[in-house]
């Protein structure tokens, strides 16, 4: 277990934003930014990484995607897949980005995991406002500078194992983001993870070095090892891994709402296996978190700047 575990995705629709997008009924009429007479093609510029392609243009590493009604980018097929899916069910960029979320918690849980954290900054094009969301979990109220030095004889909180873990944000995230500004909930945003897990995905080359390289911490998990490994080993590339408790856990979030996640039932197996490890947490510290909606840090940009009469409009300071 580690205390922070996330991955970042984009979802777009209409407006080319960075991070997670809500936006306007309008399409953008220019994606790739603004012509100014100094830039008349934004995008002349942009030099695309050489590949080692047999034919066709050599020059370009990868093909490029355009999109005039949404975008999902990931580092899984399978959780843009989700994006889309929710994109083309009516839903908008926020229940597209929760679906993706989800299906990576799946596929990636060496990058993220509904036992991590949700850290998301959204821009409104309808209010020309930017939103920020730390749904980043607390520690435990036992993790004292006396348990950790008296108890497990350490000066600082390890890099693993239960006590390196703390409650974990991302449920409490999604749960946020949708509320807030989606128009789903986890009903239909986490449906295609939880068939996922239920059912397997296979290991292709990215996946499988990833458990290649977590062999040492799954073998020392018996959970862990039974999910993931074959035996003492990784599985055969290609193989299909399937994960089905981690999908009961989703169905019951899609039919009990984050309460089965930090009062119910999953609230209750997190404390089992943290306490039967070692760890202090509690179901009240489960019950008592909550995310933050907090103000975006901004900056100034080789001259560009936010200004608060122009929303998030960059302008020379």
């Amino acid at each position: 277990m580690r205390s922070r575990t996330f991955t970042q995705y984009f979802v777009i629709t209409g407006a080319l934003v960075s991070r997670l997008v809500l936006a306007g009924d309008a399409q953008s009429p220019t994606p790739f930014g603004v012509p100014a007479p100094g830039a008349p093609a934004p995008t002349a510029g942009i030099t695309a990484v050489p590949g080692s392609r047999a034919q066709g243009w050599l020059a370009q590493g990868r093909s490029e995607v355009l999109a005039r009604h949404g975008i999902v980018a990931t580092s899984d097929p399978l959780a843009a897949q989700a994006g889309l899916e929710v994109l083309r069910q009516g839903g908008n960029a926020i229940d597209a980005a929760v679906a993706t979320g989800a299906v990576l918690d799946v596929t990636s849980q060496n990058d993220t995991g509904i036992g991590g954290d949700l850290f998301a900054i959204i821009w409104v094009a309808k209010e020309q406002k930017l939103y920020a969301l730390n749904s980043a979990g607390r520690a435990p109220a036992g993790w004292t500078p006396e348990f950790f030095t008296k108890k497990l004889g350490v000066q600082r909180v390890p890099g693993n194992g239960v006590n390196a873990a703390t409650v974990p944000g991302a449920v409490a995230g999604y749960d946020a983001l949708l509320k807030r500004f989606g128009t789903m909930g986890f009903k239909e945003t986490f449906e295609r993870a939880a068939r996922i897990a239920d059912e397997g995905w296979g290991q292709a080359e990215r996946r499988h070095d990833d458990i290649r390289g977590a062999l040492t911490g799954l073998r020392a998990d018996p959970d862990s090892k039974q999910v993931f490994l074959n035996g003492d080993d990784a599985p055969a590339l290609y193989s299909i891994i399937r994960n089905p408790n981690l999908s009961k856990a989703l169905r019951l979030i899609q039919s009990e709402g984050k309460d089965a996640f930090y009062k119910g039932a999953i609230a209750d197996a997190i404390v089992q296996k943290v306490q039967s490890n070692g760890g202090v947490m509690t179901k009240e510290d489960l019950a008592k978190y909550e995310p933050e909606w907090v103000e975006p840090i901004t900056t100034n940009y080789h001259g560009y700047c936010r200004r608060r009469d122009r929303a998030l409009r960059l302008s020379r300071c």
